[in-house]
């Protein structure tokens, strides 16, 4: 979908580079995650999260063993998250 098209790409850049925190309910826990990079795998389009170790999220040390310090959201992911976050 937007692979094609490069000014979409960089807009969802742009909303993550400006809103880079977000807060992801995981099979291990919820911990606090830092936007880190784009990119591609097997031509799907993928953003990369960083886990943050943060005392106020007491499933981060659980997450980080069990699923390590990185995270990928699909774009659709992505958009449910901040669409859930707006609801908020």
């Amino acid at each position: 979908m937007l692979r094609n098209n490069k000014s979409s790409v960089s807009y969802l850049y742009k909303v993550c580079r400006d809103h880079p925190l977000l807060v992801i309910s995981t099979p291990h826990g919820i911990g606090k995650y830092h936007f880190n990079c784009i990119g591609y795998k097997n031509s799907q389009l993928l953003i990369e999260f960083i886990l943050v170790i943060d005392n106020k999220f007491k499933d981060s040390d659980v997450i980080s063993t069990e699923l390590g310090h990185k995270y990928y959201l699909t774009i659709s992911q992505f958009l449910l998250a901040y669409k859930n976050l707006a609801f908020a």
